[in-house]
């Protein structure tokens, strides 16, 4: 008797399978209730239409939008995010290779897709909330809600308040004065023996770097003025100071937000720059009705979002009839 399975003969030629073929033995392996086939199935009813009004008949043929997109959808919803991750998966993992149809589409190409339609990205997610509910999966009658803290990208050193970017802006000024007074030296220096110095390079490296920041560092100062900002962050604009993952750490970052059916489906998100919870119960609750255009009977949230305001809102029994705060 036996004691292993048998070599299956056909993976030996497995390479030489055309894309049809590989994807009809790929076919025979998914579950038929698969999660990958679900979202397949909800990505193709998407009308993509104004996506696809942007590519061009002339140049090489691209990857069709539907594929792309339930690539990522599939990648949001089981955790992988990261465009280098979403390529290898395009690859390795039966299931994109099944979303891609055996196309590999490299992490740029991801990249820039999602960056160039992020609208249309967030639209989609309201109407698949909207095609969940009518199958069933989104029955809103409580939600939950609660927000995370996730750091943006960008270093805490540089968010200043007015007086850092002045006095920033003036050292920046003071060492492009000295850098042009050193590149005019060995200017001189050069006319006198004809040969170009290496230094004469790296001076203007570094001036172009100045000169790049001295011009990001008024940009900043101006949109302060504007927007009335007491700090900024000269790499994030819109990240604010706040605790971020449990960490005693204050760093630039942002709160976000998400309303969750007790069936375990997100029905509204949105990331905001306040650093806690107060004023975001309204906002949620409304978004999760427009979302699914029915209204929220039951919201549960944790104490963070208690204030008189929210109380007094929902106390009017309008839309939320019950509510509970947990500690």
């Amino acid at each position: 008797m036996a004691k292993f399975k048998p070599f299956h003969e056909f993976q030996k030629p497995l390479m030489g399978f055309s894309p049809e073929a590989f994807l009809d033995y790929i076919e025979t392996v998914i579950p038929k209730d698969h999660l990958c086939r679900l979202v397949k199935e909800v990505v193709f009813s998407l009308d993509t239409e104004a996506i696809e009004a942007k590519y061009s008949f002339v140049g090489q043929r691209t990857y069709h939008p539907k594929l792309l997109l339930s690539v990522l959808f599939y990648g949001y919803a089981t955790g992988v995010r990261s465009s280098r991750k979403l390529e290898d998966r395009c690859l390795s993992d039966h299931f994109y290779i099944y979303l891609m149809q055996c196309y590999t589409p490299d992490h740029r190409t991801i990249s820039d897709f999602r960056k160039n339609n992020l609208k249309a990205i967030e639209k989609y997610f309201v109407d698949i909330v909207r095609i969940f509910s009518k199958l069933g999966y989104t029955s809103i009658g409580k939600i939950y809600l609660d927000g995370t803290k996730l750091k943006g990208n960008a270093s805490a050193k540089r968010t200043k308040d007015r007086a850092g970017f002045e006095q920033w802006l003036s050292e920046i000024e003071e060492e492009i004065a000295t850098i042009l007074q050193e590149a005019e030296t060995i200017d001189k220096q050069e006319d006198d023996t004809c040969k170009v110095d290496t230094e004469q390079e790296a001076l203007q490296q570094k001036l172009s770097d100045r000169t790049y920041l001295k011009k990001k560092i008024e940009e900043a100062l101006e949109v302060m003025k504007e927007e009335g900002k007491e700090k900024i962050n000269l790499t994030d604009r819109d990240a604010n100071h706040m605790k971020s993952g449990g960490s005693k750490d204050i760093r630039p970052g942002y709160n976000c937000q998400a309303a969750v059916t007790e069936t375990g489906i997100i029905v509204a998100g949105e990331a905001v720059t306040e650093a806690n919870d107060r004023n975001q119960l309204k906002p949620m609750i409304e978004q999760t009705e427009s979302n699914t255009q029915e209204k929220v009977k039951e919201a549960a949230a944790d104490c963070g979002y208690g204030s008189y305001a929210n109380y007094e809102y929902l106390e009017r029994g309008e839309p939320v009839s019950l509510y509970q705060f947990y500690l």
